[in-house]
């Protein structure tokens, strides 16, 4: 809805690692928490806590101690989280049972950097930030693992499944398919530049049109940039391939100096392979919601 104010989608760019963190804690799938890009932070806790951090494998610590990822965690109030780098992979999502407070713009507290709003008065966190969070009832760490194969691949070698758009040529499916690309430093919560270039059609009476994340544009330069959460919602440049709903995590895992491939396939493959990723992902939420029941 706020797409057609020129606003971004936002959210977690992996939006499979939020879920399965907000799960392990015992939140709604869309509970606000850190995104952790690179290097994470270092967090004091001045009350007592269930956390869970799900994404790429950082190195994380509570007072020294390895802290456990992808599983509920409690924290005692005074102790110190730490999150440090990944070899693999790019970023995590910290959730805190309740839910972190921000300020909430358009119905969700995801900060938009560039517009300066949500979250923390618009902004990146800064030393010294305190952040809170919604009081539920105690729960008990879990036992629960979350299986490997739900969660997002974290590279280096990426292939990406796409669908053809109407810009897509047979030139152009000659050569962006089957061929390796290499993620260029240049890659943020925008979008994902890739090194190599391809011949790019040019019309210069091209109209915008809209964005939306997953789609690859091809720029005058020929270097292809995969688009990400907060990519703008409109554009000129052709867009001959959009990545399939089942792969879009991956996009937030791409780190500079991985390498992917891009595989076309059908709709209904394409359909069928994100009903089987919402089949799973609801599963092991439901098998969270009864493990609290019972108390395991």
């Amino acid at each position: 809805r706020v797409r057609a104010l020129g606003v971004p989608a936002g959210g977690a760019a992996d939006p499979v690692a939020r879920r399965l963190a907000n799960a392990l804690v015992g939140n709604a799938p869309d509970a606000a928490g850190l995104e952790v890009t690179l290097g994470g932070p270092t967090v004091l806790l001045h009350e007592d806590a269930l956390v869970s951090l799900c994404g790429a494998p950082f190195d994380a610590t509570l007072d020294g101690a390895p802290l456990p990822l992808w599983r509920a965690v409690p924290v005692q109030a005074g102790q110190t989280l730490t999150v440090g780098g990944t070899a693999r992979g790019l970023r995590a999502f910290l959730a805190v049972r309740g839910g972190l407070h921000g300020h909430e713009v358009f119905g969700s507290r995801a900060t938009d950097l560039r517009a300066g709003f949500g979250g923390v008065q618009g902004r990146a966190l800064r030393p010294g930030d305190h952040l809170t969070w919604s009081p539920l009832p105690a729960q008990a760490a879990r036992r629960a693992f979350i299986a490997p194969d739900l969660r997002t691949p974290t590279g280096p070698h990426h292939e990406l499944r796409v669908l053809g758009t109407g810009d897509l040529t047979a030139d152009l499916r000659d050569s962006l398919l089957a061929r390796p690309f290499t993620v260029s430093p240049q890659a943020d919560r925008m979008g994902a530049r890739l090194t190599e270039s391809v011949a790019a059609p040019r019309d210069p009476a091209r109209p915008s049109v809209p964005n939306v994340p997953g789609l690859l544009q091809l720029p005058p330069d020929g270097r292809p940039i995969l688009l990400l959460p907060d990519a703008g919602t409109h554009g000129g440049y052709p867009t001959p391939l959009v990545v399939i709903t089942a792969d879009l995590p991956r996009l937030g895992q791409l780190r500079p100096g991985d390498t992917l491939t891009l595989r076309e396939v059908t709709r209904a493959e394409a359909h069928a392979a994100h009903l089987a990723q919402e089949r799973a992902l609801r599963q092991a939420e439901w098998m969270l919601r009864q493990a609290v029941g019972s108390g395991e």
